[in-house]
């Protein structure tokens, strides 16, 4: 009976395999953080740096993604702020980046930016729900020393 139920979950475990396989190829990188493999498109590849908010010293920095919205991301101002999720997402031709805070002074600050590809700029809105104001912002790569 062990068996016969073994061979079912493999029969159900191949026809699920079969029917996520995505016949386009994807693209792979190498996360900087871990050194691990991870499938990114080239929109979200070209997000990978930091950024420097216009306004302030406040830096994100995006380290890799993969496909699914994956988003491996750090804050800082000017010492590290948690992250608590940060995600992707592509629609309309135009890449979004979600990063949420969850920190002292930062309980669910919120980020959503849109990639600029022809200023190389991350615009969008902040938002900082224990003042109830959202803020339009923009960053700029930050130069390599």
């Amino acid at each position: 009976m062990a068996g016969l139920a073994l061979a079912t979950c493999a029969l159900a475990l191949t026809a699920c395999n079969k029917a996520d396989v995505n016949p386009e190829p994807t693209p792979v990188t190498t996360t900087p953080s871990t050194g691990a493999v991870a499938t990114a498109p080239d929109s979200l590849r070209k997000v990978y740096g930091r950024w420097v908010r216009e306004d302030g010293g406040y830096i994100l920095e995006i380290r890799s993604g993969a496909n699914g919205g994956v988003l491996d991301a750090s804050y800082f101002n000017p010492k590290s702020i948690h992250v608590s999720r940060a995600a992707w997402h592509e629609g309309g031709g135009r890449l979004q980046v979600f990063v949420e805070l969850n920190d002292v002074g930062y309980p669910g600050a919120t980020y959503v930016l849109f990639h600029d590809p022809a200023s190389n700029r991350l615009n969008g809105q902040y938002t900082q729900p224990s003042l109830q104001q959202t803020f339009e912002v923009s960053f700029v790569r930050q130069a390599k020393p």
